[in-house]
């Protein structure tokens, strides 16, 4: 169901997302290195944990911005849902 609230938060992660990967050096400098990101991943990871991140919220935002990501979340949880249905 269209909602427009949806569409706009939608466009903000979208738009967050975005900013996020052509920003990811000025958010370093902002943040600093993550050292537990790099302890399990390496050293420098952090920028391709950050854009990876970035392309999460554009994906995220595109679906709610749609409303499809209500059917894609039934469709990817549907094999779990006797173990959490109550009374089956």
């Amino acid at each position: 169901m269209f909602s427009f609230s949806h569409l706009l938060i939608g466009i903000g992660f979208v738009v967050a997302g975005i900013l996020m990967v052509k920003y990811t050096f000025a958010i370093m400098n902002m943040t600093g290195r993550q050292e537990w990101i790099e302890k399990y991943t390496g050293g420098g990871t952090t920028y391709g944990i950050f854009k990876l991140f970035g392309i999460v919220l554009v994906l995220v935002g595109l679906l709610f911005a749609t409303g499809f990501g209500n059917n894609l979340m039934e469709f990817l949880f549907s094999p779990l849902v006797h173990i959490f249905a109550p009374g089956s």
